[in-house]
């Protein structure tokens, strides 16, 4: 789930201080003199409608005569009472948009509940023009076209806006159906729902599609739920006479209640149930929806402020968005999907998302690592060692095999031990060291890092200057390589003992695409697959990795790295073999998934650390904890 999964940090407005206490928080956004003129500006309304009160009978006392005339003058000037009643509604839409927009404020700020943006202050609308009824069927059908229709058209490869044009048009298709059948149906509901505003109609769709494409059918389930829920709240207010003649008589009232809405963002932005929807969407709904035999998916990243490594100048890590079609994989396999950041935070998160062990020997999760780290040498290496030592069943490599495909040159020093042929290289620390023995062009890349681009050096001069910028940016050794041509051909292994070699890549840079399966003769494309798999193993890989191999003209194969991070993108050349070999993108994630929980079967999950996680309040001598900390239910009776 895109966060359901857990909840994603703002994109553009300020947090709270942490350290803030109380009810109100001030962000300190606003200047004393800010806040002085904004306190007027609320203020003035007041006092208009304080001096407009005097001209009513009885207000006036000894000595305010002289007011009695400036109240009149103001009544007569601000006062929209006089409209008739036939037009006060188009009138009153425009008093009580700041009122709607307050609430809507405060539901979203102060409350931390998501909702569609603004729609819910169009649905109300709707509500009054259409009815309650009419709109909450047509919104069911807009919302069952959108989550029935969509997959088929994302198969399709329409673009977004193609997408939701055409969900537009069946549901207008539906509203017409509507206007057609009234005569028919002795009910008022088919009119109501024809004469629903469209344009309404069509935010919400464009508002629940593309959550849906950021995130899952859960959440957008969720924030359609809310704001239709906000909608029948702001509805409510807004038909309460009392409030309609309030705005009627003091519509000067509209500048106090966008003050208030500035008041809210720098004082009241407590985002107080912010993690209760956060839950809701991606703990207990997807658990609802999971199919018999699934299994919680905790997806690892990034924390999303690190989005680069290795300094300012380091290489760009993975964006949120990159999770998400991955976790909508997971999720139309029927998995309970939940992202969480690799920070400090996993395992109390871990805890809070997988149920205890059940007693079959089954993982009570399984965590799909994505996280590289946020720079140094043993980033790779943080977030499965804190899983194998809580005893947390994961995919993809231990920490020595994360090393290992992590360092270039003790990957290739581990092939060339297997018996795995690599390009010629040499390991430089030193700017006047020449790699004497190594033909032009060679390759030069910094020891590990692997987001930053190879540089191709032609001469010994251009060599030195190189390795001198490589060792003085990160701080450590540089790979020369030897720059040989030949085809270029991904292969993508999956599974353990022995891994599947799925159908070859070839990249082709001349027409920049990607041909699979390549065109090899038989011969060739089994050695390709028989040198890939002693990689797989030299490195230390499990579950999937993707090794890049070179052939040379002369039919020489040559591996030139072996990955184990990054290689999942829905776009990318591992997804693009699995759907050569049958496999969906969803069939592909819980395939990753199966062969995590068949390597826990047969006993190759590390023993968990359990004194490192186990609840203050068990009895130290008697405990008996889950791998991350869950008591299991033999263990509470």
């Amino acid at each position: 789930m895109t966060r359901a999964p857990g909840p994603q940090p703002e994109a553009a407005g300020v947090q709270p201080r942490p350290n803030a206490a109380g009810i109100l928080r001030p962000k300190g956004n606003l200047s004393r003199a800010e806040l002085a003129i904004l306190g007027l500006v609320a203020l003035v309304p007041l006092l208009t409608i304080a001096i407009r009160a005097l001209a009513l009978p009885g207000f006036v006392g000894p000595g305010l005569g002289g007011l009695r005339a400036v109240a009149a003058a103001l009544n007569q000037f601000l006062s929209l009472s006089a409209i008739p009643a036939d037009q006060r509604d188009h009138v009153l839409y425009l008093l009580l948009f700041p009122t709607c927009a307050l609430l809507v404020a405060v539901a979203r700020l102060t409350f931390g509940i998501r909702v569609l943006g603004f729609r819910s202050i169009l649905i109300s609308v709707a509500f009054h023009q259409s009815g309650v009824v009419p709109s909450l069927l047509l919104i069911a059908i807009a919302v069952a076209t959108i989550v029935f229709a969509r997959p088929w058209l994302r198969r399709i490869r329409l673009p977004y806006y193609a997408r939701v044009s055409v969900i537009l048009g069946i549901v207008a298709t539906t509203m017409v159906a509507a206007l057609l059948a009234g005569p028919w149906m002795r009910s008022d509901i088919p009119w109501g729902m024809a004469y629903f505003p469209v344009i309404v109609l069509g935010m919400l769709a464009e508002g629940i599609a593309s959550t849906l494409d950021r995130d899952n059918v859960v959440a957008a389930s969720w924030r359609a739920i809310t704001t239709i829920l906000l909608a029948f709240l702001i509805a409510l207010v807004c038909r309460v006479p009392a409030l309609r003649i309030l705005m009627l008589q003091f519509p000067e009232l509209v500048l106090t209640q966008i003050v208030a809405i500035v008041m809210v963002s720098e004082f009241l932005d407590l985002r107080l149930l912010h993690d209760w929807d956060a839950k809701i969407a991606g703990k207990l709904l997807p658990r609802l929806l999971a199919r018999p035999g699934a299994i919680p998916v905790a997806v690892v990243r990034d924390r999303v402020e690190a989005e680069r490594g290795a300094g300012p100048d380091g290489p760009a890590r993975r964006k949120p968005n990159s999770v998400r079609k991955i976790v909508a994989a997971l999720e139309a396999s029927g998995h309970p999907v939940r992202v969480i950041e690799g920070d400090g935070a996993l395992l109390p998160e871990l805890r809070r998302f997988f149920p205890p062990d059940p007693p079959n020997g089954e993982p009570a999760g399984i965590v799909l690592n994505l996280a590289h780290g946020d720079g140094g040498a043993d980033c790779v290496t943080r977030v499965p060692a804190l899983l194998g030592m809580a005893g947390v069943v994961y995919t993809g490599p231990t920490p020595l095999g994360h090393a290992a495909a992590f360092d270039r040159i003790v990957s290739r020093l581990l092939l060339r031990e297997a018996g795995v042929p690599t390009p010629a290289f040499r390991v430089v620390a030193r700017s006047r060291d020449d790699a004497p023995d190594l033909r032009f062009p060679v390759i030069v890349r910094p020891r590990r890092e692997p987001g930053v681009a190879p540089s191709i050096v032609r001469d010994r001069d251009r060599l030195r200057v190189a390795v001198k910028k490589l060792v003085r940016r990160y701080r450590q050794e540089v790979l020369v390589e030897e720059r040989v041509t030949g085809r270029e051909i991904r292969v993508a292994l999956l599974g353990n003992a022995p891994a599947e070699c799925l159908p070859l890549v070839e990249l082709e840079p001349k027409r920049r695409m990607k041909l699979c399966p390549a065109r090899l003769d038989e011969d060739l494309g089994k050695r390709i697959c028989r040198l890939s798999r002693a990689a797989f193993r030299a490195c230390g890989c499990r579950d999937y990795a993707r090794v890049d191999v070179l052939v040379t003209e002369t039919g020489e194969v040559l591996v030139l790295d072996v990955a184990t991070h990054g290689i999942l993108a829905g776009g990318g050349s591992f997804a693009l073999a699995a759907a050569a070999a049958g496999y969906t993108f969803p069939q592909l994630m819980d395939r990753i998934v199966e062969v995590a929980r068949e390597r826990h079967r047969a006993g190759e999950s590390p023993r968990p650390v359990r004194a490192q996680l186990r609840r203050s309040t068990a009895p130290a001598a008697h405990a008996h904890s889950s791998p991350i900390g869950l008591t299991s239910a033999s263990a509470r009776e």
